[in-house]
């Protein structure tokens, strides 16, 4: 009885053992040929450049009702990946009132940059600071331009990032603010043919580009 017993132990324990590495061995098939390869096109899509028509939306916590948005070199939730630009270039902070869908956003900024505020039509060399409210961007975005210098007032070679609010209804039927933030005219490109050491690039058209 107590070796049928001991049998019996060993056969539950061997099948047990043969359940997990089947298992781990369909996690691993899972894994490597699903999950594996959308990590690594993340991973290689932070290395691209970004190009005129990139947007990225943004919703504020409404617990925390603060969010930060930064646009740099490599980092940040908008890298660009050009060489001309600093890390934390523009930091826009974004701060939601207590009980309503209204933002008061602050930008900083660290390297050259201009500004053309909502409904202007010129821009101007930016403060370290400028602040403006939610209800000013819908509809006419603040607009900026972000550079590695100011030559006699004007850039040369810039990138354009603008920054517009609007409403949304999410999935529990609340009217939401949602921001986007979009990439506009790159003057005069970002030649990604060839690429520096940290996976940057320089201001330039590529080869064989037309002009515009």
């Amino acid at each position: 009885m107590f070796l049928s017993i001991a049998i019996l132990d060993s056969f539950v324990l061997v099948l047990s053992g043969v359940l997990t590495l089947s298992i781990l061995g369909l996690g691993f098939v899972v894994y490597n040929q699903f999950i594996h390869p959308i990590f690594l096109r993340k991973e290689s899509d932070r290395f691209i450049p970004v190009q005129t028509g990139d947007k990225y939306d943004l919703v504020v916590d409404e617990l925390s009702r603060f969010a930060s948005f930064h646009v740099g070199c490599k980092t940040g939730q908008l890298a660009t990946r050009c060489n001309a630009i600093t890390e934390d270039h523009l930091i826009f902070q974004l701060k939601k009132s207590r009980d309503s869908e209204d933002y008061t956003i602050t930008v900083l900024k660290n390297g050259p940059s201009f500004y053309k505020p909502p409904r202007m039509e010129h821009y101007g060399k930016m403060e370290s600071k400028e602040t403006f409210d939610s209800y000013e961007i819908i509809g006419h975005p603040a607009e900026f331009r972000i550079s590695d210098k100011i030559t006699k007032d004007r850039m040369v070679n810039f990138i354009e990032i603008s920054l517009t609010s609007s409403f949304y209804f999410n999935r529990s039927g609340k009217e939401r603010m949602k921001f986007t933030f979009e990439v506009g005219k790159i003057q005069p490109g970002i030649n990604r043919k060839v690429r520096f050491r940290g996976d940057v690039y320089g201001f330039g058209k590529e080869e064989g580009a037309e002009e515009d």
